[in-house]
């Protein structure tokens, strides 16, 4: 973890969190900044989740 830097670490906790959480949390935020900050952590976990799924050969669109 010392090697790592602290965005790095966030983004690595947002994947391995439920995606329904995170998304929650963004809506029920009242401070608009948090807000943002919570939807772009949300937006990147779900599109690495999105990649994943596609490099499946089994997925078909």
């Amino acid at each position: 973890m010392a090697d790592k830097n602290i965005f790095e670490e966030l983004f690595l906790e947002a994947e391995k969190n439920n995606l329904q959480v995170l998304m929650d949390n963004a809506l029920n935020e009242k401070d608009p900044d948090k807000k943002k900050v919570l939807m772009e952590i949300y937006t990147y976990a779900i599109g690495k989740k999105q990649k994943e799924l596609l490099k499946n050969k089994e997925f078909v669109i």
